[in-house]
Parts: structure tokens; sequence; C-alpha cells
């Protein structure tokens, strides 16, 4: 495998150990909170699950000894790293209040975009077209396939943003009820004013972009 090759086999194993990363804390954060909301965001965690799977299924047919000790780019570790420590952080709460609940989701919108970030930078890379020449002999995927599931990925991150939205709005509208107060047309005419104003910071880089409108 040449020098090439082995980076950019590096970069799609540290993707699926993010991925990885993510599923846990989906995980997590579905076993604090109530149903339905609950069966959605565990949703989330399989579909990240998968995204692992398939792209460690792309990385099985090259050498496994030339990735074990693989170093990843300082950005891919430290968001594995703050995607695995707020997982840690949701692990040791009791109880999830509503204010807590929506900084989590927060952090979750910004994880998705910066995995966005990450997909499309490897897109735009001739990457993909070196792993889909190297595993071509053994197995059936080519440029254009590879580039097509790593577009999935891409559209899967932004499923993603959207859902984490409806669940937002969801908690939302029953903290309302709770306290009988009715203001989703103040609440909403910005939706993604919520995530500028995240406490937790849970995560230290900018996704290129962050301030799509719903």
């Amino acid at each position: 495998m040449n020098e090439k090759l082995q980076e950019s086999a590096q970069y799609l194993k540290c993707c699926s150990n993010i991925e990885l990363e993510a599923f846990k804390l989906y995980e997590t954060f579905a076993k604090k909170i109530n149903q339905p909301e609950s069966s959605f965001v565990l949703g989330l965690a399989y579909d990240s699950l998968k995204c692992a799977k398939i792209t460690q299924g792309i990385l099985s047919h090259l050498d496994a000894s030339e990735l074990e000790n693989a170093t990843c780019k300082k950005n891919l570790t430290e968001l594995a790293a703050e995607t695995s420590t707020l997982s840690r952080k949701i692990l040791k709460i009791n109880n999830l209040n509503y204010q807590v609940s929506v900084e989590i989701l927060k952090e979750l919108v910004q994880m998705e975009d910066l995995l966005s970030d990450v997909y499309a930078s490897y897109l735009q890379s001739s990457i993909p077209k070196m792993i889909a020449d190297e595993n071509s002999g053994v197995v059936f995927v080519n440029s254009a396939s590879l580039k097509k599931i790593l577009e999935t990925f891409l559209e899967q991150k932004a499923k993603h943003r959207d859902l984490l939205f409806e669940i937002k709005y969801c908690i939302e509208a029953k903290q309302a009820d709770l306290v009988r107060q009715v203001t989703p047309i103040v609440q909403y005419q910005n939706p993604d004013a919520w995530i500028r104003d995240s406490t937790l910071h849970a995560f230290t880089s900018s996704p290129a972009k962050t301030s799509t409108e719903l």
C-alpha cells in the first residue's frame, strides 16, 4: 500500500471510529429521554452504526496491518474524542431535564454538521478513486459506487439534522404544555438560533455550515 493510499484508508478508518462513537452517544442519550423521542434518537444511533459497518467493510479488503496503528488527522481525532467525552457526560446524568436535553440536542446538531464537513472534504478529493482502484480486484466497488456511498452518508447527516430539530420541537412543546405557556411563533421564527446558544461546548471545531434554514 503506497503512502497516499494508506493515508486515504486511515482517513476512512477514522471516519468509522467517529461513527462508532456517535452510535454510543446517541444510544446513551436515547436511554435518558422519554418516548417517542427516545425511539427517534435510537434510530439515529443505528444509522451511525450502519455507516461505521459499511466503511469497515470497504476497508476490510485492504492490508489490516498497515491500518492497525493508523494515525488520524488532528481534527478527526478531536471529533472522536469530543463525541466520546459527551457520551460519558450524559451517562453520568441521572435526570435529564428540559434545559439539559435541549443543550445536548444543540451539540448533536453540531456533531452532525462536523461529520458532514468530514465526508464533504473526502468526496472533493481524489481519495475515493484510490480506494476503489485498490478494492477493484476483490470486491465489486468502483469510484462511482464509492462516491455514491459517501454521498448517501452526507444525505443521511442532513436528515439527522432535520430530525434533531423535530425532536427539539417535540421536547419544547411538551415543556410548553407543562408550564402552560404557548409561544411557538416567537420560538420558531429563527429555528437555528438555539444552536448558537449551547453552553455545553462539547465540540471545539466549528462546522463549515451551521445556519441552513429548515
